[in-house]
């Protein structure tokens, strides 16, 4: 007998087998291509967030599928009778074995279905941002078992799904991406608190990330024996922006204020009513005359 008659059908399945993975790739292949052209041609990472993140779940969910019946089929194909009889001595364990690979598979199906359950209940979707544990990013990506969040400082924040599903998360752009730029400035008593108001709507309307709905507000919010405390609320169209807008307009009214003489900040601690402390601690029977502590 040849070497060929002898293991033709071995080299015959092998191929077989072969060409089963190369088909299950080449699936894959046009699901992926398929999938990234019709998310460039509509645009759903801008446009519909919530629709990128689905068809990139049944990405990967296909190339999982695609792998385990390329798997199953390469093993119903090729003869294993061999790995059966070295099977045989492995059995006395299987129970222990069995039970190790249930509890791990436990936490791994958790994730997984977490996963699913993310991709299409959508509590987050590709690029929102976020707020997870005190940390702000942007989600990066949303896999079968983890979730990537990248910070603001470009760090990797990597969460597995169960624990993601677990927790409060703040989106700020699931629904409405419009976040307020919150400016608070403190201010001696003796300040013109009209001056300060007008400074802060003009260098707010003036900056360029600034929406005009709604409409900016401020307010006197607070004033006790640190000043009077001005805060300014107007809105950007992310939360990006309105960081921004806070950070620049809060430098440009600092300079006008600085250049208009209007006292900004603390100089003490003593408010207008409050009697000054002489020695440790005692409190004097003089009332303070000063205004805003300045004296």
């Amino acid at each position: 007998m040849s070497f060929w008659e002898a293991n033709g059908k071995h080299f015959i399945d092998a191929g077989v087998s072969i060409l089963v993975l190369a088909a299950a790739w080449f699936v894959y292949w046009l699901v992926r291509k398929g999938i990234d052209r019709f998310s460039e041609r509509r645009n759903l990472a801008e446009v519909d967030p919530g629709g990128e993140t689905r068809f990139r779940m049944i990405q990967r969910l296909s190339a999982v599928v695609l792998f385990f019946l390329a798997i199953g089929l390469v093993f119903w194909i090729m003869d294993v009778s061999a790995l059966k009889r070295v099977a045989v001595g492995m059995f006395a364990s299987a129970g222990v074995v069995g039970i190790a690979l249930g509890f791990a598979a436990q936490t791994t199906m958790a994730n997984l279905v977490s996963g699913v359950i993310i991709a299409f209940a959508q509590p987050i979707r590709l690029g929102d941002n976020v707020n997870i544990d005190d940390e702000y990013g942007v989600v990066e990506s949303i896999g079968l078992f983890y979730t990537s969040i990248r910070t603001w400082d470009n760090r990797r924040l990597v969460i597995p799904n169960k624990i993601l599903s677990d927790r409060a998360v703040r989106n700020y752009t699931l629904v409405d991406a419009h976040m307020p730029a919150v400016l608070l400035l403190r201010v001696e008593y003796d300040a013109d608190v009209e001056v300060v108001r007008n400074a802060l709507l003009e260098e707010a309307r003036a900056h360029p990330l600034f929406i005009p709905s709604p409409a900016p507000a401020v307010y006197v919010v607070d004033a006790d024996n640190l000043g009077v405390s001005v805060r300014l609320t107007a809105w950007a169209a992310n939360q990006g922006d309105a960081w921004t807008m806070a950070v620049e307009v809060r430098e440009r009214v600092l300079q006008r204020l600085r250049a208009a003489e209007v006292p900004v900040g603390i100089r003490s601690c003593t408010a207008p009513w409050a009697p000054p402390t002489t020695g440790a601690g005692q409190v004097s029977s003089t009332p303070s005359g000063s205004l805003g502590g300045r004296g």
